[in-house]
């Protein structure tokens, strides 16, 4: 956590823009710390499959099940959560005490909302993206440790990054949990072109 934090720091010392590639979920919590330090209020945008608001699993603090909720320890966190399906009992109680800073748009619902629906639950102030590549439906996405069907597609996404550019600061992002499966080159390109993508989006001048 204090590398990353420390690598980031450096990289916005040179005004350049954060895009961090990982393994699992829980680098978020050290790659958010320089925003936290940055902005009055930072709002994180998360696709995923799993809400993430656990207090730690299996004895670990900082486990990625417990990623956002280790953001949302700093007060002046937001968090905005699309194409969740997979929540645990456990995670019920701390979403309902904090509704005012949490907005999961559970991908059962995804017909019903729309992009710009989204983009104005972010608002327009600065955002940090982290996206969960099991946050796509896992008929797009095999190679990640936990796939799960429902989800979302490419278009799905495209929309809402496009949506969040045009209103809102995106100021970094993370792109975790590809775990490469020999042969499956389809998952790897889909998340290159995806860090392609979330680059452009952030870095266009609309």
């Amino acid at each position: 956590m204090e590398t990353l934090e420390e690598y980031v720091n450096e990289t916005l010392a040179q005004k350049k823009f954060p895009l961090i590639l990982g393994g699992e979920h829980s680098l978020t919590a050290g790659s958010i710390r320089p925003f936290i330090s940055a902005f009055d209020e930072i709002t994180i945008l998360q696709f995923d499959a799993h809400a993430d608001l656990r207090n730690g699993y299996d004895g670990e603090h900082f486990s990625h099940a417990a990623a956002m909720r280790r953001c949302l320890d700093h007060d002046n966190v937001r968090l905005v959560s699309v194409g969740i399906r997979n929540i645990s009992a456990e995670e019920i109680p701390f979403l309902e005490e904090n509704k005012e800073r949490i907005d999961i748009f559970w991908a059962k619902d995804k017909a019903r909302h729309s992009p710009q629906e989204i983009a104005k639950a972010v608002g327009n102030g600065p955002v940090y993206i982290t996206f969960d590549l099991d946050g796509f439906d896992s008929s797009l996405m095999q190679a990640t440790g936990t796939p799960e069907p429902g989800g979302l597609f490419w278009h799905d996404v495209m929309e809402i990054l496009e949506a969040v550019s045009k209103q809102s600061n995106i100021v970094g992002a993370d792109i975790v949990e590809l775990a490469p499966r020999e042969g499956l080159h389809a998952c790897d390109f889909l998340a290159a072109k995806l860090a392609y993508k979330i680059l452009s989006y952030s870095l266009l001048e609309i």
